[in-house]
């Protein structure tokens, strides 16, 4: 694959997220989509970082479609930053094998809690989150990194790289000439939205 093909993998990937996060879902379902969105990405993108790459997308996304706002910034990148941990680091080279996927999806978003967690309350010490004290980071940690691991990981994580693998055996059934034209459209399309929200 290109390097231009990639980038703008990686930019359809961080859109279609950063779309689903402009949506009213709740938090622990945008983590579950965001988690399939970057196993998907991983898969099919293979070199550490790249999960990153897609999470700083979907910020400037959101801060295009919106604004900026620490916390949700904060969240995305926990996320990001967590799951490449495990696949470039914790798991290398065997991250997508046997149950791998499964254990991933829910240590990424228990390790994405504490570090949105630390990031909120200590780094960037947003108001609503410093105000709320232990009360709140309990009840965040029961309703929200609790079934977003659990779902992402029995679902999202098994059904992201199931699509991941789909996508690189396209690539050997398709004319590699289509990919960019549609990654691109998408792209736009995505950013059209945002600008329209």
């Amino acid at each position: 694959m290109k390097r231009v093909e990639l980038f703008l993998l990686l930019l359809v990937i961080g859109s279609l997220w950063g779309f689903f996060e402009m949506l009213a879902l709740p938090v622990f379902a945008l983590c579950a989509i965001g988690l399939f969105l970057i196993v998907l990405g991983r898969r099919v993108i293979d070199f550490p970082g790249s999960s990153i790459i897609i999470g700083l997308i979907v910020c400037f996304y959101k801060s295009y479609s919106d604004h900026f706002f620490i916390c949700q910034w904060a969240g995305v990148m926990a996320l990001a930053g967590s799951f490449d941990l495990f696949v470039s680091i914790v798991f290398k080279e065997s991250w997508f094998k046997r149950f791998n996927p499964v254990l991933i999806g829910a240590l990424t978003n228990v390790t994405a809690f504490f570090v949105f967690v630390i990031t909120v309350t200590f780094i960037f010490s947003e108001p609503n989150w410093v105000s709320g004290g232990m009360e709140r980071v309990i009840k965040y940690a029961l309703y929200t990194a609790l079934p977003a691991a659990i779902i992402s990981g029995l679902i999202s994580a098994p059904l992201g790289l199931l699509a991941g693998s789909k996508l690189k055996e396209y690539y050997a059934s398709f004319p590699l000439k289509l990919f960019p034209g549609i990654y691109l459209t998408a792209t736009i399309l995505l950013w059209i939205i945002a600008a329209i929200k």
